[in-house]
């Protein structure tokens, strides 16, 4: 069934039913639309204006769990955007969402009778958006590419670095960055909803962006990898930034992703060592340890600490100075003095700085450490004990309140 076809099927529906309707993608962007039938509301004449829905507009549908309906349901209004209630379709062919058939209803007049005819119909455009879609898309290709680049098979890694040499691409990518993106916290919408949000925002590159990239998305989690980058992260965090700002547009507040940046190095072999340092970098940012975007070059003593698993990293294995310390410490003061002169390097005057004290008083508070733990803080082993500790402490903390 061409195109016109279906618009024409579209604009039968909405004569017959003397409502406006429209076909949407899984992703809520607008394929095909009727005309107006004075039931439009602000986020519909947005929509035809701009030539596609607003991301508030699109998360609010997504929201509702549509990627996972299997019959007809109502998305309720959203006033403060303007928008009112729908009747949603979705339309599969052979259990497969290819799109969302929608029918103005902001009263709830829709009889029983007109839903069966709008089942009927999306029954119908079934097979037509079957026969219409691509066959095999680039980009799921590039996805399957991208996923043997950064994965654990060697065969596959050097077969995928062969497909992009001989397809001349390799040349693009002479330094390569990896970004790990992924679900931080609890979620309150479905999977397909972050799917959908997360290859929406990878997808949409803003026009001065010249550098070349690819991406897979699997689930809940994302892999970006950046080519042609100077080795400095800046351009890439930014980048990242505005994925993680379109993904929240279309989360509708129903969850929240971080980004991990791994180092850039040389060619595509460094992809998988730059994803595994994005992934810990990531996972530091989900803990509250680092920014929403988190170089690897930032992690410090949290790196090489986060691949402890939990149940094996406890207060039990903290440093015995530490230990010793936070026995005798019951208000904390002493072990933040501590760690800001840790943290200072042993410069006394920032430290104090730091605290907001003066530098008398935290020499005082280092006295007392030394007099009831018995820590040396001139001893360079216990201050490296110490310092690790503290890392430690932190993730203990934030792996708890997670």
């Amino acid at each position: 069934m061409p195109q016109s076809v279906v618009s024409t099927v579209i604009d039968q529906l909405a004569e017959e039913l003397s409502r406006s309707v429209v076909i949407n993608d899984p992703a809520v962007q607008m394929l095909y639309t009727s005309a107006h039938y004075g039931d439009e509301d602000p986020v519909r004449v947005r929509a035809l204006l701009n030539h596609g829905a607003e991301p508030r507009a699109r998360g609010h549908v997504l929201a509702q769990g549509v990627s996972n309906w299997t019959r007809a349901g109502l998305i309720p209004p959203d006033m403060d955007i303007g928008m009112h209630a729908r009747v949603c379709v979705p339309i599969r062919f052979e259990g497969e969402l290819l799109g969302l058939l929608m029918v103005m209803d902001a009263d709830g007049s829709i009889t029983t009778a007109e839903l069966g005819r709008v089942n009927e119909v999306a029954q119908e455009l079934a097979y037509a958006l079957h026969d219409s879609r691509e066959e095999a898309s680039p980009g799921s290709q590039d996805e399957q590419l991208v996923l043997d680049l950064v994965g654990t098979d060697p065969s596959a890694r050097r077969s995928a670095i062969a497909t992009m040499n001989g397809s001349g691409r390799g040349e693009r990518f002479t330094a390569v960055t990896a970004v790990d993106i992924r679900v931080a916290g609890p979620t309150t919408t479905t999977r397909p909803h972050v799917e959908i949000a997360l290859r929406n925002a990878l997808s949409a590159r803003p026009r001065a962006d010249k550098t070349d990239s690819m991406f897979a998305v699997t689930g809940e989690s994302a892999v970006l990898l950046v080519g042609s980058q100077p080795r400095n992260p800046q351009p890439v965090s930014r980048r990242v930034g505005q994925i993680l700002d379109r993904t929240h547009e279309l989360a509708s507040g129903r969850f929240r992703c971080v980004a991990g940046l791994g180092s850039t190095g040389d060619g595509l072999d460094h992809a998988s060592r730059s994803l595994a340092q994005a992934n810990l970098a990531c996972r530091a940012a989900a803990l509250g340890l680092g920014d929403e975007v988190t170089p690897w070059e930032s992690l410090g003593a949290y790196g090489p600490l986060l691949l402890i698993p939990p149940e094996h990293l406890s207060e039990a294995l903290l440093p015995h100075p530490l230990q010793q310390l936070r026995a005798i410490d019951a208000d904390g003061h002493l072990a933040a003095t501590l760690r800001a002169y840790l943290d200072s390097a042993g410069n006394g005057p920032a430290a104090a700085e730091q605290l907001h004290i003066h530098r008398t008083s935290l020499y005082y508070r280092l006295g007392r450490i030394h007099e009831l733990a018995g820590l040396d803080v001139a001893d360079g082993h216990t201050r490296q004990a110490v310092h690790a500790g503290f890392a430690m402490l932190d993730i203990i903390q934030a792996r708890s309140q997670s």
